[in-house]
């Protein structure tokens, strides 16, 4: 009853004061600096016992989430929010409560020990009516945008284009740190329809090309219809500068998964504009992916660079698609010489990797319509070559590998492997030379093992080349003449 009462007046309060009032769940957080006299080792049997209750000295720091929220009309909405101190009345602080979690961080040797407590508690939230659209937009901007788009839907552009501007202040930071894609998508069609190109452009300024799915690709030719070309093309730099702390693997998904249909839908429009600007786009995604294998390159280990650029296949495919679609054969052509030759990997793991994924998802017209028979062909004559080397002799232990350390001892590390016929040598070296040595190993995954004897001064560093030295050879060349087969029975589909 006492609760039911306390309850009741909270909302006689909230309806006096011609206020919004939402009941949450909040979360708590209290970090505490425990253990007086900490230094003290006397006290570590005593921390070691699990009963052992942390005595509590100086508050570092406290904060408090709401979360969990239920309106006044009994709908539950999943957004959070933080909340500052100053914003906070109780009459119970949180110390008080039983926490529902706690975790302590022993003594590291740095910094001393803390205690963490984690609290529930629920609340009334009071704000001024006038301020319901700015704090739940910020607390959830999925929600803000989303109240723009009802208001556009309903006819009121002019109200629409006023409630947009209340989002710009926060929007950059919010936006950034919402899920992405979703809210991309629903920013794309409120931007498309405002008839103000400023507040339109800041408020996809935060995202990024990636966050573009297949299913809101139509939007960017609605806004290349209502702002233009130059509009688009500031966009699209803009969101560029954003790709800096961008992982490649979401660029190359995204190359992969997004750009072909992106070209299709802009170049089927009618006018010059939409296929000059998925020219742009195709020619700044090939540019990136240029790079981004050039780095690849620079790997030191050849089976990490290989995996790695075996990676591009699915995006190059994608690039050679779109090129055809956007109708750029300087870029196709580009694309087959990177193939056939440009590559940083000599070997024909890339483009053999390429015509396979081609073959596997493309229809037999849609193949052949790719240009993919220079690299077709490309790849059987390599293979063919390799084939026809004559096969590793049984005494032949050279191993050919390209270290690109130039100090003396990955001199003479590189002299050993290169011998045909030294097995094992034993090097004394100083410990930093034998770290040295160990990890150019590592790092190349070179077929020797590499242990130190540690007798004498200085210890000997024993290098011995090990069987895989054949078995490699073996296993590579049985991958070639698969792949030959396959090339030769596909023939007639490129």
């Amino acid at each position: 009853m006492r609760r039911a009462r306390r309850a009741t007046r909270v909302r006689e309060v909230v309806e006096e004061c011609d206020r919004r009032c939402w009941w949450v769940l909040t979360g708590s957080n209290r970090r505490h600096s425990p253990f007086k006299g900490y230094e003290d080792d006397d006290n570590d049997d005593e921390r070691e016992n699990a009963s052992f209750e942390p005595e509590l000295t100086d508050l570092i720091d406290s904060d408090i989430e709401l979360r969990h929220w239920i309106g006044v009309g009994g709908r539950r909405e999943g957004v959070s929010a933080s909340v500052d101190a100053d914003e906070i009345c109780y009459t119970k602080p949180s110390v008080e409560l039983e926490p529902f979690e706690t975790e302590h961080e022993g003594y590291t040797g740095n910094a001393g020990a803390t205690v963490e407590h984690w609290y529930h508690r629920a609340a009334a939230v009071l704000w001024p009516r006038e301020r319901t659209f700015i704090i739940r937009a910020k607390a959830s901007p999925r929600w803000g945008i989303g109240e723009v788009a009802k208001t556009l839907k309903a006819g009121n552009a002019v109200e629409a284009t006023a409630l947009a501007r209340r989002l710009l202040p926060f929007w950059p930071q919010v936006a950034g740190q919402a899920d992405g894609r979703d809210l991309l998508d629903a920013t794309l069609k409120v931007a498309a329809k405002l008839d103000d190109t400023t507040v339109a452009a800041t408020l996809l300024r935060p995202f990024a090309l990636t966050g573009l799915t297949r299913r809101a690709v139509p939007q960017l030719a609605i806004l290349l219809d209502s702002y233009g070309l130059h509009w688009c093309r500031t966009l699209l730099r803009n969101w560029e500068s954003e790709r800096a702390h961008e992982l490649p693997s979401a660029r190359l998904s995204w190359i992969s998964s997004v750009l072909p249909a992106l070209c299709r839908s802009l170049c089927t429009r009618d006018g010059s504009e939409a296929q000059t600007l998925a020219r742009t786009i195709l020619t700044e995604q090939w540019a990136w992916l240029l790079e981004h294998s050039k780095r690849l390159g620079k790997y030191v280990s050849a089976k990490e660079r290989r995996k790695e650029l075996t990676r591009l296949c699915a995006p190059i495919l994608s690039l050679i698609e779109s090129s055809r679609i956007a109708r750029q054969p300087d870029v196709h052509a580009q694309l087959i010489e990177f193939l056939t030759g440009g590559a940083p990997d000599p070997s024909v793991h890339v483009p053999l990797g390429l015509l396979q994924a081609a073959h596997e998802h493309r229809r037999s017209d849609t193949l052949r319509s790719l240009g993919l028979k220079p690299v077709h062909s490309h790849c059987m004559q390599d293979l063919t070559t390799r084939l026809s080397a004559p096969l590793r002799p049984n005494d032949d232990w050279s191993i050919a590998t390209s270290v690109r350390c130039s100090c003396k001892l990955c001199a003479t590390l590189a002299r050993y492997l290169r011998s045909q016929d030294k097995v094992r040598f034993e090097w004394p070296l100083a410990k930093s030379g034998r770290a040295h040595i160990h990890g150019i190993v590592d790092s190349h995954d070179l077929p020797v093992t590499h242990i130190t004897r540690r007798t004498g001064r200085p210890f000997t560093l024993v290098l011995e080349k090990t069987a895989a030295v054949f078995e490699r050879d073996a296993v590579e060349r049985r991958s070639w003449q698969s792949a030959l087969q396959w090339l030769t029975k596909t023939t007639a589909e490129f």
